[in-house]
């Protein structure tokens, strides 16, 4: 049965809308059982079962005659259990007791959620530019090389979802140069970034956002993680370099040498103008990477063991074309879960 997270799938990616329906089915499921465990109908079955069926209870029945039998209380008992052995409730509680498919669900706590409900991105959970950049200067900046400039602007609220939207327009703002440090650089285009840095910051866990984007490159649309330093850097997803179809996932240790560490690039799938649930289980073993529900890519070396925090953006590393903006990536919720001890 289907876990709270998705299916292991074949070569094919199950529809976003299942996954979602299966999930929401899960939950329900989950919330009717735990309301029936604690039920006073529950109970009084509980209590009457072993009751009727005992050795004592049956021989007492037997010494009745007919008429005061049917007086009895033990008359009245027995037709109460007859009538909640037959509750269409209790019978789907004791089916569901035994196939009991809510393990996986159990496993598992929420620690961070967004659905992008208010009017407003919280702020309390939400901070607008590269963590460095607030924490030395109380200022955005962007990375040499990125053809936008962060706009707080671009991101937008609306239908319970976030969006972040590339532009056309011009603006100045400061980049980070690896040698002379910050320096103010006019842009002709604007974008957004969102962070969990100053909020949420976890180690090991289950981390997945449902987000659709518009057609990628020159646009590159990110969702992924990092800690105090540049590196290591977990991409959850990003759209795949001069490719529309595919998108990449990986873990970036900034060591050249590690081939291992190497970006997975997937296809299978039309993910440009489509939602789908990008997720990342994170674990002191391993790091598994999935669309959909569907493992996509993993590995067992190099595995960060540092807190880290979210980041959803996009970025030009090149000038776009006139017909490639404006550009938008949207952001319909955030869930991030941690291992019960």
């Amino acid at each position: 049965m289907a876990n709270i997270f998705g299916i292991q799938l074949g070569s094919k990616f199950k529809s976003t809308k299942k996954i979602e329906a299966e999930r929401s089915s899960l939950q329900s499921d989950y919330e009717r059982f735990n309301t029936l465990a604690a039920s006073d109908k529950l109970q009084r079955f509980q209590e009457l079962d072993p009751l009727v069926h005992s050795g004592e209870f049956q021989k007492k029945v037997r010494e009745y005659k007919r008429k005061e039998y049917k007086q009895s209380e033990e008359y009245h008992q027995i037709k109460e259990h007859k009538a909640l052995s037959k509750d269409k409730d209790l019978k789907w509680y004791q089916a569901t007791k035994r196939n009991y498919p809510f393990k996986e669900l159990e496993k598992w706590e929420i620690t961070f959620e967004d659905d992008f409900d208010s009017a407003r991105l919280d702020s309390s959970k939400w901070m607008t530019s590269y963590y460095w950049g607030k924490a030395l200067m109380n200022d955005s900046y962007v990375l040499a090389g990125d053809k936008q400039n962060f706009n707080d602007d671009n991101i937008e609220l609306r239908d319970s979802m976030a969006r972040i939207h590339v532009k056309k327009e011009e603006s100045k703002g400061k980049v980070w140069d690896t040698t002379h440090g910050f320096l103010i650089h006019p842009f002709a285009y604007s974008s957004g970034l969102i962070s969990t840095s100053q909020s949420f910051r976890q180690k090991h866990g289950r981390f997945e956002a449902k987000i659709r984007f518009s057609s990628a490159w020159p646009l590159l649309h990110a969702f992924w993680m990092v800690g105090e330093s540049m590196t290591p850097q977990i991409d959850i997803f990003k759209t795949s370099f001069r490719k529309n179809s595919l998108v990449e996932c990986g873990l970036h240790t900034g060591e050249k040498e590690q081939k291992s560490s190497k970006m997975r690039k997937i296809n299978g799938a039309k993910f440009a103008g489509n939602f789908f649930i990008y997720s990342l289980e994170w674990s002191p073993e391993s790091l598994i990477w999935r669309i959909n529900g569907k493992e996509v890519h993993r590995q067992t070396n190099n595995i960060p063991q540092e807190s880290m925090y979210l980041t959803f953006s996009t970025t030009l590393p090149a000038e776009p074309k006139d017909k490639q903006v404006p550009g938008l990536m949207e952001i319909d919720w955030v869930r991030c879960y941690r291992k019960k001890d």
